[in-house]
């Protein structure tokens, strides 16, 4: 028998393995909180707009180590977008669309900045919100092609954020990404190429050892990487390189923005061939003073103190310069979180994800009302 096993040794030790592969996976999927099943996630691929929400699904955000707003609960209507889905059009419809900064699922959708826009303006103007994790004006305007003007709005806010304009070197969903994969139909991007997973990538995806462990390797690279020279960008690179003037920008870099600014063009020609006003502001980000999202600027994807503060300067004048050339509406909601830090020690972003928190919202909120309290499509 001893030699049976001596000559076999795996058919008595790969149950054994089994066993052990077993518990571990059933460990992760119970104590590790990043762990999600793909039938379970709440964005999934759509070849209309590159990604959204999975429709009629109500989840619950909660605060990832370092951050301490309460759990935040998120009901997803049938069209894919948070809260109920906009009734028949009495007023004047104004849409704010833009990224996970206007998607706030960490933010009670009450306390989000379009339903204080609601309360205080009601029925003669009504905000409708959406947002999505990593969208950019390409993906944007797939979206109001496919779904946004047929809620007949009025006016549309695109918010743009700094990460639109990152090189793919630098960000694998930034907009010349999205610019990559799009199908175009005259000018529009109407669909997107995107590669379907094999039936054995899909079956590891359920894994929670797999996305563990993908996820510690993406950490330890992000920390490698930074102690290596490279000739490709980083995320920390292009915060930087945004702050200063565009003539300091390296010339990719300023094409790319270019590129970028082209699609904000094109939509701006298509609202107004549909007789739809546009409104343009730039997402103020924490990175811009010492007191904000301390545990964030730490992450090994910025590798910064706690205390570490850049402008984004160049990219809002530049972006601001571009809007008055297009005759499109600026907002200004940099100045408007200026002046709210000057006067008070209001934290306004999450501490470690970077987002506006409710007091955040309260001063887009205000920025808002004010640009819109003289009327619209001024």
């Amino acid at each position: 028998m001893s030699r049976w096993f001596n000559a076999h040794p795996i058919a008595i030790f790969l149950p054994l393995y089994i066993l052990i592969v077993v518990c571990a996976e059933c460990a992760v999927r119970y104590a590790w909180s990043g762990y999600k099943s793909p039938d379970q996630q709440n964005v999934i691929p759509d070849t209309r707009f590159h990604h959204g929400y999975r429709p009629d699904i109500a989840f619950t955000t909660h605060p990832s180590p370092g951050d301490r707003f309460a759990p935040a609960h998120n009901s997803i209507n049938r069209l894919g977008m948070r809260g109920p889905v906009p009734g028949e059009k009495v007023g004047t419809r104004v849409l704010l669309l833009g990224d996970s900064f206007v998607q706030a699922d960490e933010v009670d959708f009450a306390l989000t900045f379009g339903q204080l826009l609601n309360r205080h303006f009601a029925p003669q103007i009504e905000f409708v919100s959406h947002g999505m994790v990593s969208w950019s004006p390409t993906p944007e305007f797939s979206w109001l092609y496919h779904q946004g003007l047929s809620l007949h709005p009025d006016e549309v806010v695109l918010f743009l954020c700094s990460n639109d304009f990152y090189r793919v070197g630098a960000f694998h969903q930034t907009d010349a990404a999205y610019r990559q994969q799009a199908i175009y139909r005259n000018g529009i991007p109407i669909s997107y190429q995107l590669a379907a997973p094999s039936p054995w990538k899909q079956t590891l995806r359920h894994s929670g050892l797999i996305q563990l462990l993908r996820t510690s390797y993406s950490e330890l690279g992000l920390r490698w990487r930074r102690t290596q020279p490279s000739s490709l960008p980083t995320i920390r690179d292009e915060i930087v390189h945004l702050a200063q003037p565009p003539e300091k920008w390296p010339p990719e870099l300023y094409d790319n923005v270019r590129a970028t600014l082209d699609v904000v063009a094109s939509i701006h020609a298509y609202l107004k061939e549909n007789q739809v006003a546009m409104h343009l502001a730039l997402v103020p980000l924490p990175f811009a003073w010492p007191d904000e999202t301390p545990v964030g600027k730490q992450h090994p994807l910025y590798g910064w103190p706690a205390d570490f503060s850049v402008s984004q300067t160049g990219i809002e004048g530049h972006t601001r310069a571009f809007a008055r050339r297009q005759d499109i509406n600026w907002i200004d909601l940099q100045s408007a979180f200026d002046r709210h830090k000057e006067r008070t020690n209001d934290r306004l972003f999450n501490r470690a994800d970077g987002h506006w928190n409710a007091a955040g919202h309260r001063v887009v909120s205000n920025a808002l009302r004010t640009h819109f309290s003289g009327g619209v499509a001024r």
